[in-house]
């Protein structure tokens, strides 16, 4: 089987890919960078303190894809790794993102800002809010329209845990105004901030505001955790339905991503440049 070529690169000696920057785009998992992947071919990879970047380019646009882990901690050590290392022309963050307010499966969320919340009894918001580019902004939504999918505009909020629950997804709501909420992109944001990148967020709904996940999903991001969830799931046969209605959310976002992002590949770039 033929594979792209693998360049290794320090954060001393960053690629030369072309005379523009790239584009750093981020997503959590494989399935999620597999939905991005699928609508921009990439054709070389290069390796930055142990990340892999999957490296393509379309019209006058590199693309750098990244995968980096599920959660806040994992992305902000990503990001850091990558975006020290490697200027580019913006930062997204893309994957799937539970709806806080009233939406569809497969329906894109668009980020104005982003804050993490912790949970500590109760949620609260940290002041550490980063803003996404504007006209960037105005140029994926003319992407979406042009790709005939609904997007919703507003906050996205960032939680170090998942959020299984539909009362406390609302309750999140409520607190926060918030239109999505992920894992990932408020770590990827701080980083952005820090390098005086611009910043996007572009995802599509997995799972909505008034339904509850099937299992509780931070069992496994723990060392032990796909034993205990294993065992969660036989001791709860009902659970097995639940799974098949995710995975079935989980394709149609899947597909949304892809759809999007081939459209966004093919957009001329004008309507998408930063406005810093």
């Amino acid at each position: 089987m033929n594979r792209p070529p693998t360049s290794s690169v320090g954060a001393g000696q960053p690629p030369s890919i072309s005379a523009v920057n790239p584009i750093a785009i981020f997503a959590a998992t494989r399935w999620e960078l597999q939905a991005v992947r699928r609508a921009l071919a990439t054709d070389r990879i290069a390796t930055i303190g142990g990340v892999r970047c999957h490296i393509g380019r379309q019209g006058d646009r590199t693309y750098w894809l990244i995968q980096t882990g599920v959660g806040p901690a994992a992305a902000g050590t990503v990001a850091g790794k990558v975006l020290k290392a490697q200027a580019m022309s913006l930062v997204m963050s893309t994957g799937f993102a539970c709806a806080l307010v009233p939406a569809q499966v497969g329906d894109l969320i668009v980020g104005t800002e982003v804050s993490s919340v912790q949970d500590e009894g109760t949620w609260t918001m940290r002041n550490d809010r980063v803003f996404c580019d504007g006209a960037v902004r105005a140029g994926l939504l003319i992407v979406a329209q042009d790709a005939g999918l609904v997007a919703r505009v507003g906050t996205v909020v960032s939680s170090g845990t998942v959020v299984c629950e539909a009362q406390e997804k609302r309750r999140l709501r409520r607190l926060t105004d918030a239109t999505g909420l992920d894992m990932e992109s408020a770590a990827v944001a701080a980083v952005a901030q820090e390098q005086g990148l611009p910043m996007a967020i572009v995802r599509t709904v997995s799972d909505l505001v008034d339904e509850d996940l099937p299992l509780d999903f931070n069992l496994f991001l723990r060392p032990t955790g796909w034993i205990k969830g294993m065992q969660a799931i036989i001791g709860r046969p009902a659970s097995v339905v639940g799974l098949n209605r995710l995975r079935k959310q989980s394709r149609v976002a899947a597909d949304r991503l892809t759809e999007w992002f081939k459209h966004y590949g093919e957009t001329d770039n004008e309507s998408l440049r930063p406005s810093r």
